[in-house]
């Protein structure tokens, strides 16, 4: 069932679309439906809103060592490379 569904372009590169087509032709499915399916598994992972750190639960009885980074540190540990 499609409901409220988008129509975009998207440019690609010719590895990306022959593995898609590939996969697609496997599981007996169109490309259009996995690359929705690829598109919903990264707005989860990726986009979805999360608690900060901060709000976590946090057992009872126990603390953290030292106090958090803040989130530039943080930031700047993870791109330092």
């Amino acid at each position: 069932m499609v409901i409220d569904m988008k129509l975009i372009s998207v440019a690609v590169s010719e590895r990306d679309y022959e593995a898609f087509r590939e996969a697609a032709a496997r599981e007996h499915r169109p490309v259009a439906q996995l690359i929705r399916e690829a598109m919903a598994e990264y707005r989860a992972r990726r986009l979805a809103e999360r608690p900060p750190l901060r709000q976590l639960p946090v057992l009872a009885g126990h603390r953290p060592l030292a106090p958090l980074p803040s989130r530039s540190e943080t930031y700047d540990e993870i791109f330092e490379a």
